[in-house]
């Protein structure tokens, strides 16, 4: 091996041990909702200008989905070369105009934790006819609103229980309450007498009552 390659394997390792593993995996076309895990910036240089950059990784949150559920991807890879994408994603996060840099780098670092509602597109350039992913940042999920309405019903302050103290409630006394009704005894009604002809049934006759 080259002695001179072997010392630029030495003088890169520790660049080598701290670099990220490169993964360009996109999911397919469609929309997603994901949280925001890490946000990565540098910069490097080309052409002798140094360009700065930013790599918003998101995660997809779809338990009814094995397949993607869980899966990262680059929901957003800005740079200095087109501050115009950079600044339509901080505008959309912020929810409001981002007229400085700062300000913007900001955002996106406040961004890590949030849920988005994302498109992942495909679309062919017009300038060299390939196909290129580009993920669209479509609206910020308020997850706080659940969370703080369940929050203030726990710590609602609970009503005290309120004491009878009305002076006009008179206990009446045992030998002057009313005793209950005392059961009335069903007297079941005479059966009717069938004499085994077409004529419809006959009641069987009352027992004189006794003259008095």
């Amino acid at each position: 091996m080259d002695i001179g390659f072997e010392q630029l394997l030495a003088q890169h390792n520790q660049e080598f041990k701290e670099a990220e593993v490169f993964d360009n995996w996109m999911p397919p076309d469609a929309e997603y909702m994901v949280s925001l895990v890490k946000l990565t910036t540098g910069t490097t240089k080309k052409d002798g200008t140094d360009i700065m950059w930013w790599n918003l990784r998101g995660r997809i949150e779809d338990v009814a989905d094995e397949k993607l559920h869980g899966s990262e991807f680059t929901v957003g890879y800005y740079s200095s070369k087109v501050f115009g994408i950079l600044k339509g994603a901080a505008k959309t996060l912020a929810g409001r105009d981002i007229d400085d840099l700062a300000e913007a780098n900001a955002v996106l670092e406040a961004s890590i934790g949030g849920v988005l509602r994302v498109e992942v597109r495909t679309s062919r350039s017009k300038k060299d006819g390939r196909d290129y992913i580009n993920c669209y940042i479509k609206e910020v999920i308020d997850t706080t609103t659940e969370t703080t309405s369940a929050e203030d019903v726990s710590n609602a302050v609970q009503p005290a229980p309120i004491e009878d103290t009305r002076s006009d409630v008179v206990e009446v006394p045992q030998e002057l309450a009313v005793e209950p009704a005392a059961q009335v005894e069903e007297v079941p009604l005479p059966e009717a007498v069938v004499d085994g002809s077409d004529n419809p049934p006959l009641e069987a006759p009352l027992e004189d009552a006794p003259l008095v």
